[in-house]
């Protein structure tokens, strides 16, 4: 019998810097061992595999993640299917920023995956900035993925002050139970020997939710709100989940965009998370942003243009559809 797959999430928060600190340990991983990334998404276009495409590991999207989606159908028939094609040595899993983690965990280490994976220490990074923020430290998703970090990352730590660096110091020390580390890091800097550490048994802070949730995903039910746009070559969808609002596009490979123009219109949004991978009169860029910025990219070719926006407000999607299109799309129906 072969031996399990080691597994580990790598949670947090939307725009923590998930997707760069996978990008950094894929760049650490051992030369003699096969590595996978399953990537659940809250959005329903898929922008995260693009964005890793080019690390030369196997990337496995499901896209439109929510609280229930990480225990649909969809994410273990993705999970089946990366274990079985490619018989990885380990196994990264990034779920959507709004997802809980214990429902992950839960099917990860229940009985149909007990021989087949190794379940080792989650990390979660955080925003040190959010900490201050009544809007984070009370929504429940934020709140269990703090609950269930071995490891808890303060990302982003060259943005600090000397007064967010304390707070983050502080916040650790009421953790109970203690985490086995927790450490501040910039640019995604994870250490890859974090990995190995082991997972500890952890408790939900709203196990009630996962419970009512479960129960609902098994009766088909679907707290997201779809709608969408659809002409040839040309698909924008919308979803909704956790208070979230998300919106994404995907757009033949055959439309070009004026860079400087979708920059400049991106730029000036003032929104939670922009990300994706787009054909432009300059090649193909890739952008990866969230409140506190985050530029463009030089990026593979594609198949398709891709573009995720998400905001925890309302957006208009019809008028961020007409700005698209102006930044070289075709016009609008």
């Amino acid at each position: 019998m072969s031996e399990p797959i080691a597994v580990n999430l790598i949670t947090g928060f939307l725009g923590v810097g998930k997707t760069t600190a996978i990008r950094h340990l894929l760049t650490h991983r051992p030369p003699d061992q096969r590595w996978a990334v399953l990537v659940n998404e809250f959005g329903e276009i898929g922008v995260d595999g693009a964005l890793l495409e080019d690390t030369g590991v196997t990337v496995t999207e499901v896209p439109g993640g929510c609280v229930c989606c990480v225990s649909s159908q969809a994410f273990t028939v993705g999970l089946n299917r990366l274990i079985r094609e490619q018989r990885p040595d380990r196994i990264l899993i990034e779920p959507t920023g709004l997802g809980h983690p214990a429902q992950i965990l839960a099917t990860l280490e229940g009985p149909f995956y007990r021989q087949v994976l190794d379940v080792r220490a989650t990390l979660t990074l955080l925003d040190a900035r959010h900490l201050a923020s009544s809007r984070h430290r009370a929504h429940p998703t934020w709140q269990d993925q703090i609950h269930l970090a071995d490891v808890l990352v303060a990302s982003k730590a060259d943005l600090y002050s000397d007064t967010e660096h304390e707070a983050f110091a502080a916040f650790v020390a009421t953790q109970q139970p203690a985490k086995t580390r927790a450490a501040l890091v910039a640019h995604g800097r994870l250490n890859p020997a974090w990995l190995d550490l082991p997972r500890q048994p952890r408790q939900a802070a709203f196990p009630e939710a996962h419970a009512f949730l479960a129960a609902q995903s098994h009766d088909h039910d679907h707290p997201h709100g779809h709608a969408g746009a659809e002409h040839r070559d040309w698909l924008m969808l919308e979803g909704r989940g956790d208070a979230y609002l998300s919106i994404g596009w995907r757009i033949g490979a055959d439309q070009r965009f004026d860079a400087d123009r979708l920059e400049t219109w991106l730029g000036g949004l003032n929104v939670d998370r922009i990300k994706g991978v787009l054909h432009t009169d300059q090649g193909w860029r890739a952008i990866n942003r969230s409140d506190d910025g985050g530029g463009w990219q030089p990026a593979q070719t594609r198949n398709d243009s891709r573009l995720e926006i998400i905001h925890h407000a309302e957006l208009d999607a019809a008028a961020l559809d007409r700005a698209l299109r102006a930044c070289g799309g075709p016009p609008s129906k």
